[in-house]
């Protein structure tokens, strides 16, 4: 039930008593089962994927891969090709993320590829980033690599645990 200041009545499990929630926190996306890793391949991948934003990288590179969430923080499900617009992947040398930080780029959560017969398009869901295509990465040899799930309400869940990434 919403109040008229935007505020949602929730009740406590425990006590039975009522207590108020912000809508936001409530319709944040988990990201608990977000599972993320950093994978490190011989050499760039083949296929076309919208992470094609310049040119392939030489060499050996890291890709970030997850698990789309499945639901909100309040446990109601989610539909991850509809509910989900992007994913925002964030950059730092040390692991401390904070709200004020500013994503390093911006992965659609759906992708749409061109199906084998070569007549029909695909939609299918961005599982993966090779992160060597992020621009202005940090010089740094090791840096700490964070993502949030963004709605198309533009609600975002909660970082992500960082993830260190050892650049060599």
């Amino acid at each position: 039930m919403y109040e008229s200041d935007g505020t949602e009545k929730s009740d406590k499990a425990s006590t039975g008593e009522t207590v108020p929630m912000k809508w936001p926190t409530a319709m944040r996306m988990l990201l608990g089962g977000f599972a993320a890793a950093i994978l490190l391949a011989g050499c760039g991948g083949g296929g076309d994927t919208a992470q094609s934003q310049g040119p392939a990288p030489s060499g050996p590179v890291s890709v970030l891969t997850w698990t789309p969430p499945l639901t909100y923080n309040d446990n109601l499900a989610l539909v991850p090709e509809r509910d989900l617009d992007y994913y925002e992947i964030y950059v730092r040398q040390d692991p401390n993320f904070t709200d004020s930080d500013l994503p390093a780029i911006q992965v659609a959560a759906v992708v749409e590829t061109v199906a084998p017969d070569g007549l029909t398009v695909v939609q299918s869901l961005a599982r993966e980033f090779t992160l060597e295509l992020i621009p202005s990465l940090p010089a740094s040899s090791q840096l700490y690599i964070s993502m949030r799930a963004v709605g198309i309400d533009r609600q975002k869940s909660a970082f992500m645990a960082p993830l260190l990434w050892n650049r060599s």
